[in-house]
């Protein structure tokens, strides 16, 4: 059964990941990773782009710029895609971990 999600994106608006995430150079699942983030960590969406297919759900392709912290790998800084589906709005007291 296929699933298709729909989340309303506001750009630079900061959302927090639900599962742990690589953000790729490209809208393609590949080896080369500009960062990898934790469950938790805290990104700001820049735009959308092209649909794609995770485990039976469709969502497009997000660029966003994952916030650098303190703790080991919850984010450097880096801009990169990811899908949207593991975005969950963050509130303004969440954005700093």
């Amino acid at each position: 059964m296929e699933h298709n999600h729909r989340i309303d994106l506001v750009p630079n608006k900061k959302y927090r990941l639900t599962r742990q995430m690589y953000l790729f150079p490209e809208q393609e699942v590949s080896p080369r990773v500009n960062d990898y983030l934790k469950i938790g960590a805290v990104v700001t969406y820049l735009k959308s782009g092209e649909l794609a297919e995770d485990n039976k759900v469709r969502m497009p392709w997000v660029y966003v710029r994952s916030e650098k912290q303190k703790k080991r790998d919850m984010g450097k800084g880096q801009e990169g895609w990811c899908f949207s589906h593991y975005l969950q709005a963050a509130e303004d007291g969440e954005a700093r971990i």
